[in-house]
């Protein structure tokens, strides 16, 4: 077989099928019948076939007519989709990504980003792995990610990664449903107990970070867990209170489960970064998933 056979042959040979007919396949391709004559004669050349014989004023097609016809159509639709997907490419609504990220992000506050993401792009392919917070900047170094989506006080200088602030994510001081109390000042905050996670966390770093920065530097933490769905069951069975990301306790105040309880004057808050390894080139796609992610977590904190 003749491998220099054109696209514009095979949209001709289909279109003859189609329409069923030389003269109907000219007249929606805008040309003469003796055009269409000619790439049918051509591409029977190139194949080293007959495609068409006639029944009385029909053609129909041979059997090796039927085979190319089928050859033909999937040829061209592969051509279509690569098209598409190219011009996906382009446009940052198709290719891969991987995120990397911890498990109160991943689990709370990105699935409804990227699904949103997934959801106004199929072409994209996105893929999110949870890792411990110390593991999620080795998983961008090695190229296992694209970006990493951390909450964290800032970039680490001169470490190898860029990045930019995307957004904040409100801390909640959340107690039990019958706690008693709506609301405490900083200063009654190292009165209360505390439901944390494990003293050598970075989460657990995090959390004091942001009581320093209300004056607590000692509390009381009663009990200690690493998964966040953890503390809010100590929490609702009235062991102490804790101070959870806003993402991952919304449906609970939502639904009365865990209370809020209001920090008079102050608002905590951590930064959320969209990093990558400095020096690498993101893609289009890339690109777009992040400014979707900065403009979700510009909405979440209006």
């Amino acid at each position: 077989m003749d491998s220099r056979i054109s696209l514009h042959k095979l949209e001709v040979f289909c279109a003859v099928v189609e329409y069923r007919g030389v003269g109907r396949a000219a007249a929606h391709l805008y040309v003469s019948q003796p055009v269409v004559s000619g790439h049918i004669r051509s591409l029977e050349e190139r194949l080293g076939v007959e495609l068409f014989h006639r029944v009385g004023q029909r053609l129909e097609l041979t059997d090796a007519g039927h085979a190319a016809y089928r050859w033909a159509r999937d040829t061209l639709r592969r051509g279509n989709e690569l098209e598409r997907e190219l011009a996906g490419l382009t446009t940052g609504t198709a290719g891969a990504v991987a995120v990397a990220t911890s498990m109160t992000v991943g689990s709370y506050l990105l699935p409804p980003i990227l699904t949103d993401f997934a959801r106004a792009n199929p072409g994209a392919r996105i893929a999110a792995h949870v890792f411990d917070p110390n593991q999620i900047w080795e998983a961008v170094t090695s190229g296992l990610c694209d970006l990493a989506v951390p909450i964290a006080p800032r970039i680490p200088h001169g470490s190898g990664f860029s990045g930019e602030l995307v957004g904040h994510q409100d801390l909640v001081l959340a107690g039990a449903p019958d706690i008693g109390f709506d609301s405490v000042s900083a200063a009654d905050l190292a009165g209360l107990s505390f439901v944390s996670t494990p003293r050598t966390s970075v989460r657990r770093d995090l959390e004091d970070m942001a009581f320093a920065e209300l004056g607590v530097t000692d509390r009381e933490v009663v009990i200690e867990f690493g998964h966040p769905e953890a503390i809010k069951h100590a929490v609702r069975a009235g062991l102490g209170v804790a101070l959870l990301f806003r993402a991952s306790v919304a449906a609970d105040l939502a639904s009365g489960s865990l209370r809020e309880i209001e920090i008079v004057g102050a608002r905590p808050s951590l930064p959320v970064f969209v990093v990558w390894r400095t020096g690498k080139r993101l893609s289009p796609v890339q690109r777009t998933l992040i400014a979707a992610i900065r403009q979700a977590l510009s909405m979440l904190g209006s």
